[in-house]
């Protein structure tokens, strides 16, 4: 695909919130942006994660995730941010794994929810691969309601 992503759109519960705990998170030095109805956190790439609040009833938010590439050593200060929080945290997209981190493609990767329970967040030492990983090959009915609001969360 020739086009760049420039900015995305998530529906949470309180976008502020969940702006603060993703600059939070990545570690980044500049606070969100409000624009208009939008709180922005921008990543290193540029990209614009514009989180919004009040453009759907909060009961007809959709389950949603980011994800981020990041070197080792920020990948060790998000696992201290989550240590010194005490967060909630899981080694798969299902949220069935908690506790764990993965080492899937050789590196490894890490799943939190935002504080309003809508979103999760991922972090990932190595891009994904050409085939799916073997964990993410054990979904089970389960673990796929649990990541979609059946579960526990942060």
């Amino acid at each position: 695909m020739p086009n760049e992503l420039n900015h995305i759109i998530v529906h949470v519960k309180d976008r502020r919130e969940t702006g603060a705990f993703l600059a939070w998170l990545a570690g980044s030095s500049e606070a969100p942006l409000d624009w208009g109805p939008f709180t922005q956190v921008t990543s290193s790439n540029g990209v614009g994660v514009d989180f919004a609040d009040d453009l759907v009833p909060a009961e007809n938010i959709n389950f949603s995730h980011l994800a981020f590439l990041v070197t080792d050593g920020e990948f060790d200060a998000v696992l201290a941010r989550i240590a010194e929080r005490e967060l909630p945290f899981w080694a798969d997209p299902l949220l069935a794994e908690e506790g764990k981190i993965n080492h899937d493609y050789g590196g490894r990767g890490v799943y939190v929810r935002d504080p309003g329970g809508t979103c999760v967040i991922e972090f990932i030492t190595t891009p994904y691969g050409e085939q799916p990983s073997e964990r993410s090959q054990r979904a089970t009915p389960e673990a796929t309601a649990a990541a979609h609001g059946g579960g526990t969360g942060g």
